[in-house]
């Protein structure tokens, strides 16, 4: 961390995510939260935050068949994202059913989250970078944009009282998906290990074979990876998960990259 960035860190620095009661995950599909940051969100439930799981999109074309229905999908997709929330510790799931793939009006994205944030009024806010320069799926994209913006709009009291809600006060926003983390959260091998059950719950989306080749086995390695190599970024032995970060400070007219 250079210079600049330290100070910017003494004078405004970041609530630590254990200070938070109140925590949104918010995902552009089922199985997001679990890849990005399962270890987090099991280690905030296990620690009594209230924790809920807002899922954006409703996953229809998460398919390689051509052949695949689509509404059975949703259902599918769905079934599988409680039940592997519930093995984070996660029963609160809430799914705004708008369709995967891009089909869908972003300024109407983008209401649906804020009044998730309005509602729940959380006080740590967890999306997809949407700055992560090879991101390439426009849903990622979409959900990290209309989050960011909910989460800064959200203590405009004015503007909740238009959405028909009380403002709210988010205290921190923490992007996963990121290859610029500024905040480092503490796991460990229970934490992994839970994420990476949660994960194999969403059959419809990971396979597990013999040679360790399918794509369940492909993401628990790569989270392996990323797990390790945040921990010794990090100075944590026993791994980490990172975060690139906002408070509402940060994120409206604050120059200086953090």
């Amino acid at each position: 961390m250079c210079l600049m960035k330290k100070i910017l860190r003494l004078i405004l620095p970041f609530p630590r995510f254990e200070s938070a009661e109140r925590v949104l995950f918010v995902a552009p599909h089922p199985d997001d939260i679990e890849v990005s940051s399962g270890q987090t969100a099991a280690k905030l439930a296990a620690a009594g935050k209230t924790v809920r799981f807002v899922i954006a999109l409703d996953g229809r074309y998460g398919s390689e068949s051509a052949d695949t229905d689509p509404e059975e999908l949703i259902k599918t997709r769905e079934a599988e994202q409680r039940a592997s929330a519930a093995k984070l510790g996660v029963e609160d799931v809430v799914f705004l059913g708008f369709s995967d793939g891009g089909f869908y009006d972003t300024e109407e994205l983008f209401a649906a989250l804020y009044r998730e944030i309005l509602a729940f009024k959380p006080d740590l806010v967890f999306c997809p970078d949407p700055s992560l320069k090879t991101e390439c799926h426009i849903d990622h994209v979409n959900v990290g944009n209309a989050v960011k913006r909910a989460f800064l709009f959200a203590s405009n009291a004015p503007m909740a009282k238009k959405a028909g809600y009380a403002a709210a006060s988010p205290a921190l926003l923490a992007m996963y998906y990121t290859d610029e983390p500024d905040y480092y959260f503490p796991t460990g091998r229970k934490w992994r290990r839970l994420q990476k059950e949660a994960l194999a719950c969403h059959g419809s989306q990971m396979s597990y074979t013999p040679d360790r080749k399918g794509s369940g086995d492909l993401i628990n390695l790569y989270i392996d990876f990323r797990t390790i190599r945040f921990g010794l970024r990090s100075l944590r032995p026993g791994g980490a998960e990172g975060f690139r970060c906002l408070t509402p400070t940060h994120a409206h007219c604050c120059a200086e990259k953090i």
